[in-house]
């Protein structure tokens, strides 16, 4: 029900974006900063609560400061990854991201195999893609300031001169490696077929259509993050030691924590960068957040297939 209001929600913007009037860059700002901090920040400032819990399931010692400690620090080697080597750093947080995007929105696919890993990841590569190659020209404009796009213009032009035929490809990839995962494992272990192919459709076709901006903010801020939360909420409260009261004042807690490590950091990228446009900062936060929390993710969807506790 919660997916079906969100594709009558995206066709009815994109139908006034397209045939009315394009939503004011303002409103498309506002409408991604708000969510950021609404839903996308939170989904990720959970990841202590997770790790926690996902400890206990697996009946090993947890201590809030070993998990924080490990956690800077691969936060911290990832931001510099992106800082002094932002091509393979980017490579990265675009497959790091795909994969955490195909794990949740396809959390009954068992990773645990080739076809499964290669299936989440290809879903999640295509839908990035989608949101990127379909507005390229705002993309080229959001890397110029930066090395990996003054270094890269040449591959980055290519890009955009080929950008169906790349979006084609990534398609094929995908329904490749759908075809294949059913093969080796039957209809039966991916429920509902039909209707994940209408739904997969309607929402390539809102992410083409929709602006830069307004798309990632449907995907990632709503989406995406809304799903997470549901799920991260309902894997905490099997938990008899804590209540959904509980669950909100910690995610409360750390998120406001998060705000204030994202701003610090937007504010650093602020003084090395010039770039004119206010999004890339919070980008930068949330892309040296990605690799952390996605291996807690991954920790959490395992648990979750095994305890078949999946509430999407």
């Amino acid at each position: 029900m919660i997916r079906f209001g969100f594709f009558i929600a995206g066709f009815i913007t994109v139908l006034f974006q397209l045939l009315y009037s394009p939503i004011p860059e303002q409103i498309q700002h506002y409408l991604f900063f708000s969510g950021i901090v609404l839903l996308g920040i939170p989904h990720g400032a959970a990841d202590l609560l997770v790790a926690g819990r996902t400890a206990k399931e697996e009946k090993k010692s947890f201590s809030k400061l070993r998990f924080l400690i490990v956690y800077v620090s691969m936060l911290s080697a990832f931001g510099f990854l992106l800082w002094f080597f932002p091509l393979p750093g980017g490579i990265l947080f675009i497959l790091f991201s795909a994969y955490h995007f195909g794990e949740t929105d396809l959390n009954f696919v068992n990773v645990g195999s080739l076809f499964g890993k290669l299936l989440v990841t290809s879903y999640g590569v295509l839908i990035l893609f989608i949101i990127l190659l379909s507005h390229f020209d705002e993309v080229k404009l959001l890397l110029q300031p930066f090395d990996i796009g003054l270094k890269n213009w040449d591959f980055i032009d290519w890009l955009g001169a080929h950008k169906y035929y790349v979006m084609s490809l990534l398609g094929l990839i995908f329904f490749s490696s759908l075809f294949l995962y059913l093969v080796k494992n039957g209809l039966g272990v991916f429920p509902g077929e039909g209707l994940f192919l209408i739904g997969f459709a309607s929402l390539v076709f809102i992410l083409f259509n929709l602006p830069l901006l307004l798309g990632f903010t449907f995907y990632f801020v709503a989406w995406h993050s809304l799903f997470s939360l549901k799920n991260i909420v309902g894997y905490l409260r099997e938990s008899e030691d804590i209540s959904p009261l509980l669950i909100v004042q910690k995610i409360l807690l750390y998120s406001s924590i998060a705000i204030g490590g994202i701003a610090i950091f937007g504010a650093a990228s602020f003084f090395f960068f010039t770039s004119g446009s206010p999004v890339m900062y919070p980008f930068l936060g949330l892309a040296v957040l990605t690799a952390p929390h996605m291996l807690v993710m991954r920790d959490m969807y395992r648990r979750i297939r095994i305890n078949n506790l999946v509430v999407q």
